[in-house]
């Protein structure tokens, strides 16, 4: 007999995509008010995933699920705690104090395109016209921000937008991979933990290039950082889930839900303020998101 109060398997796979994309579209403006509280990006990142991972840890102890120790689950570990956490997010946290928490999240966007390009160069996927001239659309959204003068804001160089594009390609990358790569009976949540830890893991050399601070110093950064360890510990409760129940192409949309939260939360409470230009851009790429899954 069903239960009435678990979600069908219908609104799954959309449940766990709003649920995840809501709480870490929170993270970019979370950064960019770290930062400007003296946090360094790389301490950031550290902590983010440090805390988030040993939150799902002690969530898979209580429920007797720890994540495996093999070679092969360690090794899993480390390559999608690079490719889906230490990488990615370095990029974004290096680049939000410049590009502000809003334009930097627009790069959450692009890991659909991007993912889909991966699957049909890896044959994952079959090509499709309207999926093809998805992705070029996407690319023509992200040219429309970089190369035309005046459609940044004055303080802002286009440069900064290729640290900004690469994080959702090693997303990308990381999405394949996980797929690919998912260990045999092996439950997400232990995986997720294990993900996590190992994002964190690979961080602690960077702290040596921290410009800014490797520990809070008020109460206020210790705050910020609790909420980024909160909300990314939340998320990722639903991350590799979502991963298992769809797959690496549907689960990268969730650039859908993170794209117009951060934009949404920059304008709001940080007073970001872009043009007519960047938002015409945005809908490009949203139109290229858009017809790469036309059919889902």
């Amino acid at each position: 007999m069903t239960n009435p109060s678990s979600p069908s398997p219908g609104w799954l796979a959309p449940g766990l995509l709003a649920g995840f994309g809501l709480l870490l579209g929170a993270v970019p403006l979370l950064a960019k008010l770290s930062a400007q509280a003296g946090v360094s990006a790389q301490a950031f990142a550290l902590w983010q995933a440090l805390g988030a991972g040993l939150a799902v840890l002690a969530v898979c102890v209580a429920k007797r699920s720890p994540p495996p120790l093999s070679a092969r689950h360690l090794r899993y570990y480390l390559l999608s705690g690079l490719t889906g956490i230490a990488l990615p997010n370095l990029l974004l946290y290096w680049v939000v104090p410049r590009l502000g928490a809003g334009l930097a999240s627009v790069s959450y966007a692009f890991p659909p395109l991007f993912t889909l390009a991966l699957a049909l160069l890896l044959r994952m996927e079959r090509p499709r016209p309207h999926r093809i001239g998805g992705i070029l659309l996407g690319l023509a959204g992200a040219l429309m921000i970089a190369l035309p003068q005046g459609s940044l804001p004055a303080s802002v160089s286009p440069w900064w937008l290729l640290p900004a594009l690469a994080a959702p390609l090693v997303l990308a990358i990381g999405n394949i991979y996980r797929s690919r790569d998912w260990p045999p009976a092996t439950a997400p949540l232990p995986l997720a933990a294990g993900m996590l830890l190992g994002g964190a893991v690979e961080l602690i050399p960077l702290l040596a290039t921290a410009s800014g601070g490797i520990l809070p110093t008020g109460g206020a950064s210790a705050m910020l950082l609790l909420s980024a360890i909160g909300v990314t510990a939340a998320g990722y409760l639903m991350f590799l889930e979502l991963q298992r129940v769809a797959g690496p192409v549907y689960l990268s949309q969730v650039g859908y839900v993170m794209t117009p939260t951060g934009l949404a939360l920059g304008t709001l409470f940080l007073g970001e303020h872009y043009g007519g230009w960047v938002w015409a851009a945005v809908a490009v790429t949203f139109v290229g998101v858009a017809l790469t899954n036309w059919r889902r």
